[in-house]
């Protein structure tokens, strides 16, 4: 018995370790950098944990636990805003992140329940596909169930592997059902060779592959020449100054940094102008529209908008010469941060994010049309839901965004994994879309992004900076993923993904009514 109680006990420290290391693969906490052979290899090692278990509840709630460390270690900087800045005791936050990251799981547990009960008696390359369409399931289900948050999918790990290349075509979830279907391989050949030491070529096969994995890569670029210069700000604004003391400090820095840039675009991070327009002081909007009302340049900024009968918006307003001014409203709101459901509102009255009630926008925007290029803007995480960036591409071919313009104020997060995280994320969105990105920030993760993801320029983080540099164009091209997505979202995963596990459920073995009957 109490051998046994040992083997349990370092099998749950491997689940932990096997989940902090996938968290780690995502971007390291020291270098910033994705690691796929490691996302691969602890999502495997896990894997090989659970043949042993007898029942498949264990294997529930070993998945659960599984799935809750490694969600948990990728956004574990939650504590900062809602501790830091949003005043909530510190062992209510620590129960709010637990709680979130347990339910988010849930959906690992469920979907690997499923792969467990229903794997045995299949050929191994069969077995992997039911455990990459099961994860992916469950990747799918955070993604979008109770407005989606997909913070930390394994296919961000990717961003520099091979796998990469098939982000054009799969998009990030497509990257994750193949890395899912390699990880379960590897575990599958692992237990063949502890069975029968003499068949080691699949562990030759597995060794290669996260070797492989290892192998810095870039796909093609596919930029073609620079399109437009800009000027990226990044105030570096003490969060917990940024609507107070800082505020006049803050807007003069933006603006004198705006009005005295020479290239072709100016972009302003997420409210980098901190104050409601009416609330402005004098003269303040009239130097910006000015300025950039002649001449061929154009100003990007983001500031709180109020609208009569609407309410609050979190925008951008962006400026050129002999135009209306263009505005954009954020659309994909942040939970808890930016919109409040009814009945958590015992959350709202305990932390103090100042305004969260936000108006949407379009879901598919028009895009600020300047000089022939169709200016993408997203505000913020609207970036992590690549789907919907999509749909901005198959409605009209002639008017499909030719730049990507992400906005954000990371400082909520602290100097911390978030940026390199945020910043992979950025990157697979310009891979699957076939378009540059260019990042303003206020803290960390501002950067010109190329249409392969390269980033070509970048800021230090938490330092008070104006990163200018050229941003190249691309071959124009949409991409397989962005015809497809743009049309249908993540329907055509979801019903690959629910296909092959309903095969498997429908070729499960039942018992006979004769051998029931004894």
């Amino acid at each position: 018995m109490g051998q046994s109680r040992i083997n349990q006990a370092v099998q749950i420290a491997l689940i932990i370790v096997c989940g902090l290391c996938q968290a780690m693969s995502l971007a390291s906490p020291a270098s910033g950098q994705a690691y796929a052979c490691l996302q691969v290899f602890a999502l495997a090692l896990f894997l090989y944990t659970q043949q042993n278990n007898v029942n498949n509840r264990k294997n529930f709630s070993q998945s659960w636990l599984f799935a809750t460390v490694w969600l948990i270690a990728s956004v574990w900087w939650l504590y900062i805003s809602i501790h830091h800045f949003g005043g909530m005791p510190v062992w209510l936050t620590v129960a709010a992140i637990g709680l979130l990251c347990g339910a988010l799981a849930l959906y690992y547990a469920v979907a690997l329940y499923l792969y467990f009960k229903w794997k045995n008696n299949h050929n191994h390359w069969l077995s992997a596909a039911l455990f990459a369409s099961s994860w992916t399931l469950g990747e799918l289900a955070r993604a979008e169930l109770f407005t989606g948050f997909p913070w930390g999918a394994i296919g961000y790990a990717h961003i520099d592997s091979v796998l990469v290349s098939l982000a054009p075509w799969l998009g990030v979830y497509g990257v994750a059902w193949v890395a899912a279907y390699i990880a379960a391989l590897i575990t599958e050949y692992a237990l063949i060779w502890r069975k029968n030491r003499t068949k080691y070529g699949g562990m030759v096969l597995s060794a290669i592959s996260l070797t492989v994995m290892a192998v810095p890569w870039k796909i093609n670029s596919t930029s073609v020449d620079t399109s437009f210069s800009v000027s990226l700000l990044q105030g570096n604004i003490p969060q917990e100054l940024k609507f107070t003391q800082a505020r006049e400090d803050a807007l003069k820095w933006y603006i004198d940094n705006a009005v005295s840039a020479t290239t072709d675009m100016v972009v302003m991070p997420e409210t980098a102008i901190p104050y409601l327009k009416k609330d402005l002081p004098q003269d303040a909007w009239q130097t910006l529209t000015d300025h950039f009302g002649k001449g061929k340049k154009a100003l990007i900024l983001g500031i709180p908008t109020f609208e009569q009968n609407k309410g609050y918006g979190n925008s951008a307003i962006a400026f050129q010469a002999n135009a209306q001014a263009y505005l954009y409203n954020k659309q994909h709101l942040v939970p808890f941060g930016e919109f409040v459901p009814s009945y958590f509102q015992w959350f709202n009255q305990a932390v103090n994010f100042g305004i969260t009630d936000f108006v949407r926008g379009p879901l598919k925007p028009a895009p600020f049309v300047w000089r022939n290029q169709y200016v993408a803007i997203q505000i913020c995480y609207e970036d992590l839901f690549g789907e919907e960036l999509a749909q901005r591409f198959v409605d009209d071919a002639s008017s499909a965004p030719t730049v990507l313009v992400n906005m954000s104020n990371i400082a909520w997060f602290g100097n911390t994994v978030v940026i390199p995280q945020h910043l992979h994320i950025a990157r697979m969105r310009s891979i699957e879309l076939n378009r540059p990105t260019v990042r303003a920030t206020n803290s960390g993760g501002t950067a010109i992004i190329d249409a392969s993801g390269t980033v070509i320029a970048k800021a230090p983080p938490y330092t008070t900076t104006v990163l200018v540099g050229d941003v190249p164009s691309s071959d124009g091209r949409i991409t397989g993923y962005a015809q497809w997505a743009g049309r249908w979202g993540l329907i055509p995963l979801w019903i690959w993904c629910v296909g092959i596990v309903m095969l498997f459920a429908i070729s499960v073995k039942r018992p006979s009514a004769k051998a029931q009957s004894h």
